[in-house]
């Protein structure tokens, strides 16, 4: 099934104004994709993407960073922008996506489970603690009021696409952020993912389902790449918010 994500995905990739090789980013693109599926909480939502990527009503632009430009992506109704290809940016504005295709309004059910999860609440594991006070408490000073129900969610998804099932140079294991965000996880499992499940193509979600990934290897250089990865998602980035 590589292969056939592989011939979904590219077609559906511009590259503007990049000096990288597009093969070799395009490639890369694919890996970090694959990557993801990983963790099983995301496979309905990777499988939509590659539904609407299949249907050519997705598609995904990769621009490269300039200067001190901190806006590292956006999701705009039908296209995603990303500045830097990594697992947390391209896990954080595909939930934006995802947010937006599903209709629901987390103004209700996702409120109350973030809520519960956080009010009061912090992980035991320093590493887990430090990074949901950075992105979903510290970061979040710097946007609206309104956006702050996105934005959780997308941090959500952005945490868990930075655990040791998905990079092994990760701090923490996806098992920790979703016995944490212990609600949230039940509101991805129970309501979100069967809302956006009967949008999914499933001749795709048959054939990803024997999804095979090789072990993750763990390096002295990747564990460095990681952290400088991660840092960029605390900072300002009014551009990754969706638009309804």
């Amino acid at each position: 099934m590589n292969e056939e994500i592989n011939k979904i995905i590219t077609p559906q990739l511009n590259f503007d104004g990049t000096t990288h090789d597009k093969k070799i980013s395009g490639e890369k693109f694919v890996k970090l994709f694959c990557d993801l599926y990983r963790i099983e909480l995301f496979k309905d939502g990777l499988d939509l993407i590659l539904t609407q990527l299949h249907k050519k009503q997705l598609h995904f632009e990769i621009k490269e960073m300039k200067g001190w430009d901190t806006n590292v992506g956006c999701f705009l109704t039908n296209k995603i922008t990303l500045r830097n290809l990594s697992h947390n940016v391209l896990a954080h504005e595909m939930a934006h996506a995802l947010a937006h295709e599903s209709k629901i309004d987390l103004g209700e059910e996702f409120r109350k489970c973030i809520a519960f999860d956080m009010k009061g609440r912090e992980p035991q594991i320093l590493t887990l603690r430090g990074e949901v006070k950075r992105l979903m408490v510290d970061a979040l000073k710097t946007y609206p009021p309104h956006h702050f129900l996105g934005e959780l969610f997308a941090r959500y998804f952005e945490l868990l696409s930075v655990s040791r099932n998905v990079v092994s140079t990760g701090d923490f294991a996806t098992a920790d952020v979703m016995d944490f965000f212990i609600n949230v996880t039940n509101f991805i499992e129970k309501i979100f993912n069967p809302q956006i499940r009967k949008k999914i193509d499933p001749k795709i979600a048959s054939e990803t389902a024997n999804l095979k990934l090789p072990p993750l290897e763990k390096k002295f250089q990747d564990r460095i790449e990681s952290k400088q990865k991660i840092s960029w998602s605390g900072r300002a980035r009014p551009g990754s918010l969706s638009v309804k």
